[in-house]
């Protein structure tokens, strides 16, 4: 692979020029496109990188403090209260406190629930993950079941802080 920098033939399994030290850049051998030293799969076409050999995919063939990884489909679920801005403007900011704890339990109670990883809490928005790292096969249903059920459990919430 020639480095762009210098011109300097670098090995294929070279990720930064030994000569300048800049990034080489991968080209897949199936399609062509450039793809990142650190890949292991072409981001275009999907067909490896490196050698079948060279990539790791039990924990037995993994080297030595190399972690055992696999791909899967996750199912990514945001949720974000509508309207908690203007809402909080005009409440006492301990109140404004009480009521995203009390959203923030509701949400996590009912993610809980449907075994979703909770990826974070932001203000008064949540992100959480169905199928990692934790998988069911009915991920998607899962999402699906948790965010009717948030909307049904805050709505109930919402007429608890009406007043």
């Amino acid at each position: 692979m020639k480095c762009e920098g210098c011109a300097f033939e670098a090995p294929a399994d070279f990720s930064f020029c030994p000569k300048c030290g800049r990034k080489l850049a991968a080209h897949c051998p199936a399609c062509g496109a450039e793809a990142s030293p650190e890949f292991a799969f072409c981001p275009r076409c999907g067909n490896a990188l490196r050698e079948a050999a060279a990539l790791p995919t039990t924990a037995s063939q993994a080297a030595p403090g190399e972690a055992e990884s696999d791909r899967r489909l996750a199912t990514i679920l945001f949720a974000d209260l509508s309207g908690f801005t203007s809402i909080s403007e005009g409440l006492d900011p301990e109140d404004v406190r009480a009521l995203q704890n009390d959203l923030l339990d509701t949400l996590r109670a009912t993610l809980d629930r449907y075994d979703a990883f909770v990826e974070k809490f932001v203000g008064d928005a949540v992100m959480a993950v169905f199928g990692a790292p934790t998988a069911h096969e009915d991920d998607p249903e899962r999402a699906l079941h948790a965010a009717l059920e948030m909307h049904e459990r805050v709505a109930a919430l919402s007429e608890r802080w009406e007043k």
